[in-house]
């Protein structure tokens, strides 16, 4: 008799973790998160340090603190979004910004994307045009200098994936956005 009620409980406890994901999935999915706000560096906290790094196109032509002043100047914020091709959320929060171009125009917020150390320009602007994002400026980053250079990483480290720093129209750091979540691009202008 034991031994059957012990199966009939270990039967139950198997089905049921089973069954559980099953009817979590039957219930409808969870809300999505928001975006998460990661604090800035200490290095970037006030300004950010000089870099130099080119937007991608025939001629070299150099982006660095002065020209993303200039940018800056003209919108009530810059979003420098680090993106690679590898990276699949990037991909994904890339089509968002450019579905959502109108909202960024009406609301002030100038995009740049920003490919943080890959060499490939040729792959680079495949995949930007892909994405029908090459309405936006592309600023090449094979060494780093925007990563490294303003202190969003030590020297020698990987960038963490998606990524996005947010100036204001001083070209100061308002804050950071790592994985993009359910108010992305949104979060851009709320914030």
């Amino acid at each position: 008799m034991r031994i059957k009620v012990i199966t009939c409980l270990l039967l139950a406890l198997f089905a049921s973790t089973f069954a559980a994901p099953a009817a979590k999935a039957s219930a409808g999915k969870a809300a999505p998160a928001p975006s998460e706000i990661k604090p800035l560096p200490p290095a970037v906290a006030d300004s950010l340090n000089w870099f130099a790094a080119r937007e991608m196109g025939g001629a070299n032509m150099p982006f660095t603190r002065a020209h993303l002043a200039k940018v800056a100047a003209g919108a009530n914020r810059v979003a420098l979004v680090y993106f690679a091709t590898w990276c699949v959320p990037c991909r994904a929060g890339i089509k968002s910004l450019v579905n959502s171009r109108q909202e960024l125009e009406q609301n002030g917020i100038k995009i740049i994307l920003v490919n943080a150390g890959e060499r490939e320009e040729s792959k680079i602007k495949k995949m930007v045009e892909g994405l029908g994002a090459n309405v936006f400026p592309v600023v090449l980053d094979p060494y780093k200098r925007l990563s490294e250079g303003i202190g969003l990483v030590k020297e020698g480290e990987n960038i963490a994936l998606p990524m996005t720093l947010v100036v204001d129209n001083a070209a100061k750091p308002v804050f950071m956005i790592g994985q993009e979540g359910s108010d992305w691009p949104s979060v851009l202008w709320t914030k």
